[in-house]
């Protein structure tokens, strides 16, 4: 234990990290994004489905580099302040926080929408806080107890989708592909940047790096394993829902794989698998906030108080208590869903810093126990795209993320002068 530093326990093996990726990545996006990303490509998304997913590769490699050089809780955080610049490194954690933050509370209400509307004497808004109120809860009670929760939701929804491609695939009408790209090559790349945001969940696995075993083969394995079977499974039932749907149909519709698998008569899987889907993005969102917000508490960035480990449970409870509290007051105060833009410009731009951050590794140091092909082509390749990504963001979501940049600073500025850490490289 560095300096008397608090320290989380590695208690997490190569199962449970790839599953919490897999929950940070699936989530109920997948479940409606096919229909919008259809009804911009047509058939061809499933070209817009590959790009993106090529795109996120680059940026997943920087952090599957990074994670096993700099295996300590907080992620981008760790990164920037590590090789970059303590602030710099402060504002992509405060921007990876705020962006997540959001997402949890989207997905929150999400699930307060699709209880409601099965049982209407609930409030969505009672449903969305007694589920954050439960997965803190959870994540409060140990690390080990969160991961095995999240990895029966992992297999429940990742089961519900490969039923739907099972039972699909016998249905599908080439016909539904002709013509492939009815509207030309541009909608193309336009989808596969609204696809990007389905990926977005893979760094999660980087913020619980510390309590990871044999964190060096395990983290670059979870990252590259979660967002290549994400990708998969993206691809599979994008191919099957267009298939059997048309592209047409499925663009119309609010509900499009909720729709389609009602038609192949299996509507309840795909229910519970949405279900599923948020339930683990909302757990694994105040897993990975929590260790953002105990690095920064412990490098005293924020009240070092809060990095404090409980002694039994093994986990950073005044952090967990934090991120679950902020989320709790958004679900129940404010409608989350014009704010999605804006987590997306955010997480972008936290990107682009850790390419940069991963450039910097590479200059220091050759021998980074993992090597990606082709490196550091991947981090220059991942800021570029990256950077494209956010400023296609429309420009009010790019004017709100960049205030919650500037709050940020404003913090670390005055609340490192006040105590005497200002400066400090």
């Amino acid at each position: 234990m560095e300096g008397g530093a608090p320290e989380l326990r590695r208690q997490l093996g190569l199962v449970d990290a790839l599953s919490i990726g897999l929950g940070a990545i699936i989530g109920a996006g997948i479940f409606v994004l096919v229909g919008i990303a259809a009804g911009l490509a047509g058939p061809a998304v499933l070209l817009s489905v590959l790009i993106s997913g090529a795109s996120a590769t680059f940026t997943a490699l920087s952090f599957a580099e990074l994670g096993a050089a700099l295996p300590r809780a907080g992620g981008v955080y760790e990164y920037g302040h590590t090789l970059l610049h303590p602030m710099v490194g402060f504002l992509m954690g405060w921007m990876w926080v705020a962006g997540n933050i959001v997402l949890g509370a989207t997905a929150s209400q999400g699930f307060g929408y699709y209880l409601s509307a099965l049982f209407p004497q609930i409030g969505f808004r009672v449903a969305a806080a007694a589920l954050v109120v439960a997965v803190t809860l959870v994540n409060a009670l140990g690390t080990k107890l969160s991961a095995a929760v999240n990895n029966v939701l992992v297999a429940v929804k990742v089961a519900a989708l490969l039923l739907f491609v099972a039972v699909g695939v016998w249905r599908v009408d080439p016909g539904n592909f002709r013509p492939f790209a009815p509207k030309g090559p541009a909608p193309i790349l336009e989808a596969a940047a609204l696809f990007y945001f389905a990926y977005i969940g893979f760094p999660r696995v980087s913020t619980m790096a510390e309590e990871v075993r044999d964190p060096e083969r395990c983290i670059p394995r979870a990252i590259l394993l979660a967002l290549w079977i994400s990708a998969a499974l993206y691809l599979l039932v994008t191919a099957v829902a267009v298939g059997v749907a048309g592209w047409v149909r499925l663009s119309s519709s609010r509900a499009p794989l909720e729709e389609v698998a009602r038609d192949l008569g299996i509507g309840w899987a795909v229910g519970v698998g949405g279900l599923f889907a948020t339930l683990s993005v909302v757990l694994t969102s105040v897993m990975g906030q929590s260790r953002v917000f105990f690095a920064m508490a412990r490098n005293g960035e924020i009240p070092r108080s809060l990095s404090m480990v409980h002694p039994r449970l093994g986990t950073p409870l005044y952090t967990v208590l934090l991120s679950g509290a902020i989320m709790l007051a958004l679900v129940l105060t404010v409608d989350i869903s014009g704010l999605a833009m804006t987590t997306s410009f955010l997480v972008l731009l936290s990107h682009v810093l850790t390419n940069l951050s991963d450039l910097r590794l590479y200059a220091e140091r050759g021998d980074a126990p993992f090597r990606a092909p082709l490196r550091p082509l991947h981090a220059v390749l991942g800021a570029a795209l990256s950077a494209v990504l956010a400023l296609s963001v429309e420009r009010r979501a790019q004017l709100w993320g960049l205030l919650v940049v500037a709050l940020g600073a404003s913090w670390y500025l005055a609340y490192t002068r006040a105590r005497g850490l200002a400066g400090r490289r």
